[in-house]
């Protein structure tokens, strides 16, 4: 039986459905790659947008940290700063001490009044804590007890010509030997004659005159 031949025009309608398919084909894989790319592009602007709220995030806590360290250097010296004062030296400050009643027994105390007076012609600032001018008990040469043998918070004072800045200073007649502890642990001193003298901490060179006191 003869093959039956297809005519030139049924060939050439097949041809170009053939070729219509191929690129409806083609045009489909561009449409899903556009989508698949555009997909991709959204997720990685997410990402960049939350890597920069988290640097900004940073940048904020660095500046917050960088504030309070000024705030605190601030603080710390904004009595000098607020004053613009100087520190009190040799010339501008005398110390004073007193013993109203410079005896006692052992086991006892004495009570000592400490005066700082501004003798200067500026203002100027000082510690006056137990710390800042330091009471000194002496047998000879030997130190036997000091005020400042346990760490003292600073008291600043800002003082002007003619000030002058009074307290009271106990010794329980114990030796410290630069040791810190409480007086009750503190061993007593024996019966004798000791000397008691201020000394500015900041600056050796201003001293009271030296009081006697007598442990009986």
């Amino acid at each position: 039986m003869a093959k039956r031949r297809m005519s030139e025009k049924k060939r050439r309608m097949y041809r170009r459905r053939r070729i219509a398919a191929a690129l409806l084909a083609v045009l489909f894989l561009l449409v899903c790659a556009g989508l698949v790319w555009g997909v991709g592009a959204g997720i990685r602007a997410l990402r960049g947008g939350n890597g920069a709220q988290g640097t900004s995030t940073s940048v904020q806590q660095s500046s917050k940290t960088k504030s309070k360290n000024k705030d605190k250097q601030k603080k710390d010296s904004g009595k000098k700063r607020s004053s613009g004062a100087p520190d009190c030296g040799k010339e501008d400050l005398a110390l004073e001490l007193a013993a109203p009643d410079p005896s006692t027994g052992v086991g006892g105390s004495i009570d000592f009044t400490a005066t700082i007076r501004h003798k200067g012609t500026g203002s100027c600032l000082v510690d006056g804590s137990d710390g800042g001018r330091v009471l000194i008990i002496t047998s000879g040469e030997e130190t036997i007890w000091r005020s400042d043998a346990c760490p003292v918070g600073a008291r600043t004072l800002l003082m002007a010509t003619g000030d002058k800045d009074v307290q009271t200073i106990t010794w329980n007649a114990d030796s410290s030997q630069d040791s810190c502890l409480p007086d009750d642990q503190l061993p007593r001193v024996n019966a004798g004659s000791y000397q008691a003298k201020l000394v500015l901490k900041a600056n050796p060179r201003v001293v009271s005159q030296p009081v006697p006191v007598m442990v009986q």
